[in-house]
């Protein structure tokens, strides 16, 4: 995964820089889900709520919060019938927060936080736990003169109260 510098992104798969209030957009599972919905091509509120089987009030109240806050674009504007359909494109789908760095690497620029939120379900997170050990167990295995990276990754469960 390429590090991007620039605030700017150029598509759905580039790093997209965000700030403080994007970061707090994001701790959604839904709005990144919709985030993802809306990153190949432009879908209206009411598209991306039969896509995702839910309400178009809720999925278009988490639009507008999420374009608000500059994630969203809107790709464009046709009006059917006399109503006025708007098309929003994500400006990407993959977020780094250059916020505070632990263990005296702010300053380095191969520090990476990636950060998410996810729907699953017990056996859903089992596969998912199974996927990341292995993922690290193959690198981990690897040897070599090359430079040193330490990864940590916390995985833990939003309580209901946590996630209003």
């Amino acid at each position: 995964m390429k590090y991007e510098h620039s605030h700017e992104s150029h598509g759905p798969n580039d790093m997209l820089v965000i700030n403080e209030q994007q970061k707090k957009l994001l701790q959604s599972a839904l709005r990144i889900t919709i985030m993802h919905a809306l990153g190949n091509e432009p879908k209206t509120a009411k598209q991306v709520a039969d896509q995702l089987h839910k309400t178009p009030g809720n999925v278009h109240y988490h639009i507008q919060r999420l374009y608000e806050a500059g994630l969203l674009e809107l790709a464009d504007t046709r009006t059917q019938a006399g109503i006025v359909e708007k098309y929003y494109k994500a400006k990407g789908t993959r977020f780094h927060y250059p916020g505070a760095k632990e263990d005296g690497m702010h300053n380095s620029e191969s520090v990476m936080d990636w950060f998410s939120r996810l729907h699953l379900s017990a056996p859903e997170f089992k596969e998912f736990r199974g996927d990341l050990i292995t993922l690290l167990e193959k690198w981990e295995k690897r040897t070599g003169d090359s430079d040193e990276f330490a990864v940590s990754i916390r995985v833990a469960r939003i309580s209901s109260e946590q996630n209003e």
